[in-house]
């Protein structure tokens, strides 16, 4: 019997495998010209499919030579993808020099949508002056650099001073 039992969770295991491949709906279009900006390319992709996510990333000059923008594109359809990929992996895009990029499309590896960045304001923002802990400080500090205000005469004087006790 236990032969039997380890077949079906090889076969279960193949069938989660293969609900997650068929749910990838994130694609990545790569090696767009580094001068491309986000709205050429948007005006490039018209008619657009349904989506709802659309990232654009212009060149990375840390990897030089191998300078790209790239856009990260979420579609709702999964047939729109196979659309997608059709029209433009492998399409030809110029830059304002002429020279040609061929772009890829793939499947995006980090199939998540980037969260939105929050707009939210820090409550703490420019209230630091209340604070009476840092008034506090600001007082100690003070008063430390009074008895620390010392000219180069008076330090040599300090160390003079003390050469001679030495002695």
């Amino acid at each position: 019997g236990g032969a039997s039992g380890d077949s079906t969770k090889g076969e279960d295991k193949q069938d989660r495998n293969k609900e997650k491949k068929e749910a990838l709906s994130k694609v990545v279009i790569r090696r767009l010209p580094p001068t491309l900006t986000k709205e050429q390319l948007q005006e490039h992709l018209q008619p657009m499919p349904e989506h709802d996510y659309f990232e654009f990333f212009s060149n990375d000059t840390s990897l030089y030579p191998h300078m790209y923008a790239r856009a990260y594109i979420n579609f709702k359809n999964q047939e729109d993808i196979i659309l997608f990929r059709d029209r433009f992996d492998g399409y030809v895009f110029l830059d304002n020099k002429g020279q040609e990029y061929p772009a890829i499309v793939e499947f995006a590896p980090f199939q998540k949508a980037a969260k939105k960045k929050t707009k939210k304001r820090d409550t703490k923002v420019g209230t630091i002056d209340d604070d009476p802990e840092y008034r506090k400080f600001l007082e100690s500090y003070a008063a430390d650099n009074e008895k620390m205000t010392s000219t180069p005469e008076t330090l040599l004087e300090e160390i003079e001073a003390k050469n001679r006790e030495l002695i």
